[in-house]
């Protein structure tokens, strides 16, 4: 599975070509760090282009275990001549012959010497009896692949207006009837090609160009047509599928970002074949987990992705004219649907990912109001991972401990296995309702490290103690109320020079725990600071800010980081959302702001799993914006004029922070 979004890259063959028509390329041998090579249809002898090759050192490949697969270190695909070339990278451990392969999800894969593979990636045994390669050899390494799939291209599907999408079917080698795993997407269904090597474990594989989208037909208006509304095209699709002689009835689904929110409007439509959904790292409510979190436009996110993707202006205009949540959202959010029969599912996300909280939105949504055994049926994994990084060792820019990545291709399997081929496996009451990851000290360098472990539940979250910790004068940050009675302090909005982001929960700009130091060094951010905690604090679940706020002007808005401190003075984000003093929850009607008044202002920084090492100290930042992840107060933003905003810090309006803390999950540690 890929979380990338959009289409393949291509290899382009022509600075070789180049450099052979300049003589450059050496006659006996190639470059001391490439392995190239060529790929080409069996039958027809053609070349075959977006033909996935890996290679992996001999050792590496010797010392796996025998029967798992073996993923290639380095990898590309061939361009439109069938060319490939597999760079050896300067940092990679050094390693004097590979193997190399093909791991394509629709051919009989081989590795090199022709050595015959039997699933999409090689074993052990099956490396064993191929030959070895040396980079820099000139000979070109060859493969000759034929179809392990019956692929069926440009089928069109029929929507209840008549209107035709455009699918590619990939089926068993075999002829039968199977159930089948339908993909939709709004990328072009050659990037989601990946899916079909589902097929190889006998199922039925349909990927779909969305209405509008690549060759189907329509108005593209992003996730509008794919719930319950008008036009229902998941429920036609799922119900078309289920009707085709090659599928036994039972449907599932599966994707990643924009195809796991289309399978979330899915569900909301209840098409009765649908069986199974594996949902990864998706929005559930549109307004509040993508567009609209805390009541304020995600400009970065909302701008960039519909920009970057072609889709119709009309899409950014309609979301712009709907700033509050009403009947147009309610449309493009699963909750008003939570009475319906929803099927098992698999909920996957990362704590950085931008969908965090529509994973867990999804995920509770499913067990806790839906009325059939669905309940039960509905499984979380939260991971450290950031919306570009998911299942990887990394979140955004920050690398994790190993153990941070995790294959999960084999659960999926085994869960769509249990549930639409009636197999007794680990999902008859085997397999946990909730495995998250425990994010904790990041330092290599730091003694007794805390965190950084996997966690396995039967729900997230789990029963916990609120810490209140409040904010203080002189930058404080206290277990108990502020010795003074009144104080406050004041936060500065000037329109021409906003907060800027820095890591976090973001999709087109840089995710993860960054260090914010020089944002709180800068001006317009201020910052509350505990004392140095004696033993590690473990917070696991959604973590509120409750501030008292006055402003100059007629609105304002409200940034929140919550960092961890290390010793040397690194300041991780782990946490950070924004509110809006005019739209309190649930957001679907703005309150009148006098100036200079206090208001009580909740800001919900969304959920983690975190532990705060000892020696460590807690920081809270705010600051009146956070750009470009939220566009700016446009009241505030007219005036054209810097604007003071008070907080309330002392103990007769204080303000704070609530940490849900989870003692046992330093024993869970252990």
């Amino acid at each position: 599975m890929r979380i990338a979004i959009g289409k393949r890259l291509l290899i382009i063959a022509f600075a070789c070509a180049l450099a052979a028509a300049l003589n450059a390329c050496q006659s006996a041998r190639g470059p001391k760090d490439e392995i190239r090579g060529k790929v080409v249809s069996a039958e027809t002898g053609k070349p075959l282009a977006r033909i996935s090759v890996g290679a992996v050192p001999v050792d590496t490949a010797r010392s796996a275990p025998r029967k798992a697969a073996i993923h290639p270190t380095i990898r590309t695909v061939t361009d439109n001549l069938g060319a490939f070339r597999l760079v050896i990278p300067k940092d990679a451990p050094r390693a004097d012959a590979y193997f190399v392969f093909t791991f394509d999800p629709v051919y009989k894969n081989e590795a090199s010497g022709k050595a015959k593979l039997a699933g999409q990636f090689p074993t052990q045994p099956e490396l064993a009896k191929a030959k070895q390669v040396k980079p820099g050899d000139a000979r070109l390494v060859e493969f000759k692949l034929e179809y392990a799939l019956r692929m069926q291209e440009a089928v069109r599907i029929p929507m209840r207006d008549k209107v035709e999408l455009i699918a590619t079917v990939a089926l068993p080698e075999k002829e039968g009837k199977y159930p089948a795993i339908v993909i939709r997407t709004p990328y072009g269904r050659a990037g989601s090609m990946d899916y079909a090597a589902l097929a190889r474990e006998d199922y039925a594989v349909v990927i779909q160009d969305v209405r509008g989208r690549n060759d189907s037909g329509g108005e593209a208006m992003a996730f509008a047509n794919d719930g319950w509304g008008k036009l229902q095209d998941g429920y036609d699709t799922v119900e078309w599928t289920a009707r085709q002689p090659w599928c036994d009835g039972s449907v599932g689904s599966i994707g990643a970002s924009a195809m796991g929110i289309a399978q979330n409007m899915m569900a909301g439509a209840a098409p009765p074949h649908l069986k199974a959904q594996v949902i990864i790292a998706a929005a559930t409510s549109l307004y509040h987990d993508a567009a609209y979190p805390g009541g304020i436009l995600r400009k970065e996110q909302v701008e960039e992705w519909l920009n970057s993707n072609d889709w119709d202006e009309l899409n950014l205009k309609m979301m712009k004219e709907h700033p509050f949540y009403d009947s147009y959202w309610e449309t493009l959010d699963l909750g008003v649907r939570s009475k319906v029969k929803f099927p098992p599912a698999i909920y996957i996300g990362g704590w950085y990912d931008t969908f965090a909280e529509g994973t867990l939105r999804g995920y509770n949504i499913r067990r806790k109001t839906a009325v059939n055994k669905g309940a039960s049926d509905t499984y979380l994994v939260m991971g450290p991972w950031s919306h570009l990084t998911m299942f990887g060792d990394a979140a955004g820019e920050v690398r994790l401990p190993a153990n941070a990545a995790r294959d999960f291709i084999s659960d999926v399997i085994l869960f769509f296995d249990h549930y639409m081929k009636g197999e007794d496996n680990i999902f008859n009451g085997g397999y946990p309702a909730a495995q998250y990851y425990v994010l904790g000290s990041l330092a290599k360098a730091e003694e007794n490290p805390a965190g950084n472990f996997w966690v396995t539940a039967g729900a997230f979250p789990q029963k916990s103690q609120d810490a209140v910790l409040f904010l203080a004068p002189e930058g404080g940050l206290l277990p108990s109320l502020p010795d003074k009675r009144e104080h406050t302090v004041s936060l500065r909005f000037d329109p021409s020079a906003p907060v800027r982001t820095r890591g976090g929960r973001n999709l087109t700009i840089t995710a993860g725990p960054a260090d914010q130091q020089s944002l709180e060094d800068g001006e317009g951010v201020i910052s509350f600071t505990s004392a140095a905690i004696s033993k590690p604090m473990p917070v696991a679940g959604a973590v509120k800010a409750q501030l008292i706020l006055a402003a100059e002007a007629a609105d304002a808005d409200i940034s929140v980081r919550l960092c961890d401190v290390y010793p040397d003075g690194t300041s991780f984000l782990v946490l950070d959302a924004s509110a809006r003093m005019s739209l309190p929850a649930p957001y679907s009607k703005p309150r009148k702001i006098l100036p200079g008044k206090r208001y009580t202002v909740q800001v919900d920084l969304g959920s983690i799993a975190y532990i705060f090492n000892a020696g460590h100290r807690i920081r809270i930042d705010l600051a009146a914006s956070n750009y470009p992840r939220f566009g700016l107060n446009p009241t505030l933003a007219a005036l054209g004029k810097t604007v003071r905003i008070s907080v309330s810090l002392g103990s007769d309006a204080p303000s704070t922070i609530r940490l849900p803390v989870r003692e046992e999950l330093l024993t869970d540690a252990r």
